[in-house]
């Protein structure tokens, strides 16, 4: 498997809330020598800015981002030990939660 096969895997896979692929992939990918940065900002954090996108234009619902954010959660509890190895710094914090039935994104300052 090359670095662009995971990197289309990871895409994909965490597009469609695929957890245990996203997991597999990741380690797949760690194997084979790529980094953690490259894996997070070229597959994983794209993947979830088009759910986004997709949630905007109404082809994307809240269970659709939820379980597509939950793929991707199970990659960063492997990479972010990693990334604290090599300096990285947080971008940001992100809140979700519920408010009489509707779902609420916040940001802090990136």
């Amino acid at each position: 498997m090359t670095p662009d096969d995971v990197l289309k895997g990871l895409y994909d896979e965490t597009m469609v809330g695929n957890a245990p692929a996203v997991l597999e992939l990741t380690n797949k990918g760690l194997e084979i020598g790529m980094t953690p940065e490259t894996i997070l900002f070229d597959a994983l954090i794209p993947s979830l800015e088009e759910v986004g996108a997709r949630f905007e234009r109404g082809d994307y619902f809240v269970p659709e981002m939820l379980i597509a954010g939950r793929a991707m959660s199970g990659a960063l509890d492997v990479l972010r030990p990693l990334l604290a190895q090599t300096g990285v710094e947080s971008v940001g914090t992100f809140l979700m939660g519920t408010v009489k039935g509707d779902v609420q994104i916040w940001s802090t300052s990136c």
